[in-house]
């Protein structure tokens, strides 16, 4: 029997590794419960681990890939709205190899390890579940051999086999009646709730909702309206003072209007810039972000000024409850009064992922200049 502590604690991802995944031909890896004793922005390590992170590195390093590696396991273990790129899934060098990957889920002092090999995004091979190290569920689909070791599905028999872009763990979780704090409810609790988006490109995202919805029908739907976006973009700039409205187009979809004073309206997506069009997508998400277990936007500010990409950072790392990591080319952002170097990392051309106190041999305080330390070549994986 499996012990573990059935009080519901916070669920965070301690740990994952990929291996053959698109542009990562060796294994590459994060340790998200490695960090350092720094006395400042305590709030951004939670029960151990890295809680808000923000990510560099060059063109072509890996920042996207490594953000939709995470969210591999949106696609078998949720009904969640997923990326359907079964082009270059595997890498370049082994096109015929399995895809690995591994999580580590902490709740508490408890652990959760979640393993599996693929060889397209729907097309599973093997997984493996362990609570706190002990191995509870191993299926192999190659040969159909099945450990079960979960007293709550110890009755629980296949009727016939799974086909290949089905999940054994999901089955199980779908069949069995667990406890809402047995672990691998946690687990699939926390997956349910990932969200990843990119601010590029219009609304790309994975994970959180089943199908992507409209902009202004969900801002149409909350209390506050566009009155909360139109407060939301003057408390990024006060620049962005802009009155807004709702309209129905000819093809009745609801569009969203700028009000000018001498009684004039145009679409808001016909006359902002991109980088406020960016600010409306983030706000959209924003509104869901007390749902969600774990944040992931890929280039979060590349259109946006540095005092806005100062704001908006701030803005995800104060508040709680969710685990959120950021990538991004700007360097202002390496400032002590806005990060903490262990949550700092850098993903490099060799395909390796450190956090910038693993990155130089020198002691790095509250008093340095990370950005001019960084530009500086000082932080070498």
């Amino acid at each position: 029997m499996v012990n573990y502590n059935q009080e519901r604690k916070m669920v965070m991802l301690k740990y994952f590794k990929v291996k053959n995944y698109k542009g990562f031909k060796d294994e590459i890896f994060l340790d998200f419960s490695k960090h350092r004793d720094y006395s400042f922005h305590q709030s951004f390590i939670k029960n151990g681990i890295v809680n808000k992170g923000i990510i560099y590195g060059k063109n072509g390093s890996g920042k996207s890939n490594f953000g939709l590696a995470i969210f591999d396991i949106v696609c078998h273990l949720t009904d969640k709205f997923k990326n359907n790129d079964n082009v270059s899934y595997q890498n370049g060098y082994n096109l015929t190899g399995f895809v690995n990957f591994e999580y580590v889920f902490a709740f508490g002092k408890d652990e959760i390890t979640y393993k599996y090999s693929k060889l397209s995004p729907f097309s599973i091979i093997s997984e493996e579940l362990l609570i706190n190290n002990q191995l509870v569920i191993n299926y192999n689909f190659e040969d159909m051999n099945v450990i079960n070791n979960l007293n709550e599905a110890r009755t629980l028999k296949l009727s016939s086999p799974l086909r290949i872009e089905q999940s054994y763990v999901r089955f199980v979780y779908d069949h069995c009646n667990f406890n809402e704090n047995h672990p691998l409810c946690l687990m699939m609790d926390f997956v349910n709730r990932m969200l990843w988006f990119r601010s590029v490109n219009n609304n790309q995202f994975v994970g959180y909702k089943e199908n992507p919805e409209q902009l202004t029908e969900l801002i149409d739907k909350t209390p506050n309206g566009v009155k909360g976006l139109e407060k939301f973009l003057s408390c990024v700039d006060k620049n962005l003072d802009f009155k807004l409205s709702i309209e129905k187009n000819l093809y009745n979809q609801k569009i969203l209007m700028i009000n000018y004073n001498d009684g004039n309206r145009l679409p808001f997506i016909n006359v902002v810039s991109t980088g406020t069009l960016s600010l409306w997508l983030f706000y959209y998400w924003s509104l869901e972000f007390e749902k969600i277990s774990f944040l992931y936007i890929d280039e979060f500010d590349a259109y946006y000024h540095y005092e806005t990409s100062e704001y908006i950072l701030n803005f995800i790392n104060n508040l709680d409850g969710f685990q959120s990591f950021v990538t991004t080319h700007n360097t202002s952002l390496l400032n002590n009064d806005i990060v903490r170097p262990d949550c700092c990392f850098i993903i490099s051309e060799n395909k390796e992922i450190k956090a910038l106190p693993e990155c130089t041999e020198k002691e790095i305080r509250e008093a340095h200049n990370l950005e001019r330390m960084y530009r500086n070549g000082g932080f070498t994986l």
